[in-house]
């Protein structure tokens, strides 16, 4: 799934494309999203100058010059693209034609993104859902320390769950936990203030070294360019299981919590 990273590479790499422009005709070739794109709301963007363009935890918001907004989520597959020709591919579902000749695609393989329409001062349900993201004033020790304190949850379910703390992912989940010598075991009440300030520290260093080398591609991920990331051989435990840590002799453990993935090494973090 594209994590907070990848979103922000595609937002950055969309953005000179779309700025100032206006959506002259939306093509929908497959509704079969997440939640069905509503098209009866196209009208009110249409023809009308893009405003800004900013990312809120996983999602892109493109705001228009009327006080409508579109919300875009990425699902687990889906990712944009900007292109002088009009040449669809298979999973290429909703085509935003600019006013310069440029097209804005829409591809997703397992259709569990989504875009949607709404008035901005609306704002948008999935989105007051998240909490902030390690990037915003309010994601600081304080914060996370007491939303933590009394929780018998492990602190990597934690870091995933995007009520508390937004945009963290699965990967950066692991690779965070793994630079604050932190075990992805323990449990939140027994994580300290000192620590959650570490853990807010290290997950702005990774999330910006992820996003200035493009975001990681495992297996679907590209950038608005239709190019890979390259963050993965930056990482120093995710998919090395059995590998040596980079800190000590022993091997990378892999493990299941909650049905993710999770990369550690024993030895190194408590």
């Amino acid at each position: 799934m594209p994590e907070l990273p990848e979103v922000e590479t595609t937002k950055r790499g969309i953005e000179p494309y779309i700025s100032n422009q206006s959506i002259k005709k939306i093509l929908v070739r497959n509704n079969k999203l997440r939640i069905p794109f509503n098209k009866k709301l196209a009208k009110e963007i249409t023809n009308i100058e893009i405003s800004d363009i900013k990312r809120r935890a996983k999602y892109i918001i493109v705001d228009f010059a009327n006080g409508y907004s579109i919300v875009i989520h990425l699902g687990m597959t889906g990712n944009l693209r900007v292109s002088k020709k009009i040449k669809y591919l298979k999973h290429d579902h909703i085509i935003f034609y600019l006013s310069s000749g440029n097209v804005l695609i829409y591809n997703d393989v397992r259709r569990f993104g989504l875009i949607q329409i709404y008035r901005t001062n609306e704002s948008f349900f999935l989105l007051d859902n998240n909490g902030p993201d390690p990037f915003e004033k309010e994601a600081n020790a304080d914060y996370l320390f007491n939303k933590i304190k009394k929780s018998t949850a492990s602190i990597k379910s934690i870091l995933l769950n995007h009520k508390v703390i937004s945009g963290i992912g699965n990967i950066y989940a692991s690779e965070i936990l793994f630079a604050t010598n932190i075990s992805p075991t323990r449990l939140g009440k027994d994580v300290s203030y000192d620590e959650c300030k570490k853990i807010l520290q290290e997950s702005k260093k990774i999330l910006s070294k992820a996003i200035k080398a493009g975001g990681t591609t495992l297996n679907d991920y590209f950038n608005a360019e239709s190019k890979p990331g390259y963050f993965k051989i930056q990482l120093k435990v995710y998919g090395r299981d059995g590998q040596k840590c980079s800190k000590c002799e022993s091997n990378i453990l892999k493990i299941t919590q909650s049905n993710r993935s999770t990369y550690f090494c024993k030895e190194s973090q408590n």
